[in-house]
């Protein structure tokens, strides 16, 4: 049976993040005071108890110069004597019903490990954003040239606010950031390895469609790879029509609490 979380099961969410993943409990407290919301979390119950659960969180991309909201799927997670019985399946698709019904027209995730990318291609999705091998500029700098909080976000979203196909952070993103990385030390940080599937193809191509003034071509293909097209993805190895109809863009996605 799938559900909501309440408010009342924060602490067993909690438990079984920390069970599966290994936080400790400084990222713990940090995370389920700033990210975690009960109404963007769904847990699948057996015997009586929450046994695996999955949040959508709420974060915004720039797509074709257009910022767009997309869910950013994290914390998918199942209790080890509870796996092999499809409840995570079960999740991931009831997942895709709940953003669709909020009007967000796409659905994020970064696999934790390698082996997990084909897991999710199960599903739909598709690798668009990659990492990078060079760290990301780093915050303890910006910081430091910026003392007040406002003044350091404001030129961290001068970074990237202009950047197509980037994924943004709020100011209460930006502020969850820093204090993460407070807690770690300020360690070197890259762009990450993610996957996207479409939820609304219509309101995606919409946005294509009169950014480029292409109205059929590509169109019709099947979603993963209609996503791999809009996002310009390594579309320089496609043949043509679809290599010059395509151009290549570099999504970018970092600093998501991974």
């Amino acid at each position: 049976m799938i559900q909501f979380a309440t408010r009342n099961q924060t602490p067993e969410v909690r438990q079984m993040w920390k069970e599966c993943f290994c936080d400790d409990e400084c990222f713990l407290d940090l995370y389920f005071s700033e990210k975690y919301r009960p109404e963007n979390t769904l847990l699948y119950f057996a015997d009586g108890k929450a046994v695996a659960a999955l949040q959508m969180l709420p974060y915004s991309i720039t797509f074709y110069g257009h910022e767009i909201p997309f869910a950013y799927l994290a914390g998918l997670c199942t209790l080890p004597e509870y796996r092999r019985r499809g409840y995570m399946n079960q999740l991931i698709r009831y997942s895709h019903e709940v953003i669709a019904s909020r009007n967000i027209p796409l659905s994020i995730l970064i696999p934790a490990e390698e082996s997990l990318f084909g897991f999710y291609e199960q599903y739909g999705y598709t690798q668009v954003f990659d990492g990078s091998e060079e760290p990301i500029p780093p915050l303890k700098e910006l910081l430091s040239a910026n003392p007040y909080l406002y003044d350091a976000y404001d030129a961290f979203d001068s970074i990237y606010r202009k950047k197509d196909f980037c994924v943004q952070k709020t100011f209460e993103d930006f502020r969850t950031i820093v204090k993460e990385q407070n807690i770690d030390g300020f360690p070197d940080k890259y762009n990450l390895a993610g996957m996207a599937r479409i939820i609304d193809k219509e309101k995606l191509w919409d946005l294509y469609s009169k950014a480029t003034n292409n109205q059929t071509l590509g169109k019709d293909e099947k979603d993963d790879f209609l996503c791999r097209l809009l996002f310009g993805y390594k579309t320089d190895e496609l043949d043509e029509p679809y290599r010059s109809l395509f151009p290549v863009h570099h999504p970018v996605m970092n600093l998501m609490l991974e």
